[in-house]
């Protein structure tokens, strides 16, 4: 999202073993939805958030976008994300620990009504 408004379609991961087509409804043009029982997104839906978000925004090298990410697994140690941000003009900038709560406030005032 920026500061302006705009917002790219969500990737929402649901805290459930199989994907049904009814998660979607009402949601965003372009939404897209993965899920896992633990409802927590993991290396290979990591990949598929980054290829979404590029995907939508279309970074290029000449006018990249950065990506602010906290500094779990699987976004830290996963070649294939970098690599793939790489290549498509995207920048990573993960976040010190223990301080997300205090650095990435879209996701405190934005994101965390949806999941209440």
């Amino acid at each position: 999202m920026s500061a302006a408004g705009h917002f790219l379609p969500p990737f929402l991961v649901f805290p459930r073993v199989n994907m049904k087509a009814e998660l979607l409804d009402g949601a965003p043009n372009g939404s897209l939805a993965v899920c896992h029982k633990s409802g927590c997104i993991q290396n290979e839906s990591f990949v598929q958030w980054c290829h979404h978000i590029l995907s939508n925004a279309k970074p290029t090298k000449d006018d990249p976008v950065i990506l602010v990410l906290n500094g779990h697994y699987s976004h830290t140690r996963n070649v294939e994300l970098l690599e793939l941000a790489r290549v498509n003009g995207a920048h990573i900038v993960c976040l010190p620990p223990h301080c997300t709560h205090k650095m990435q406030l879209l996701g405190v005032a934005f994101m965390l009504p949806f999941k209440t």
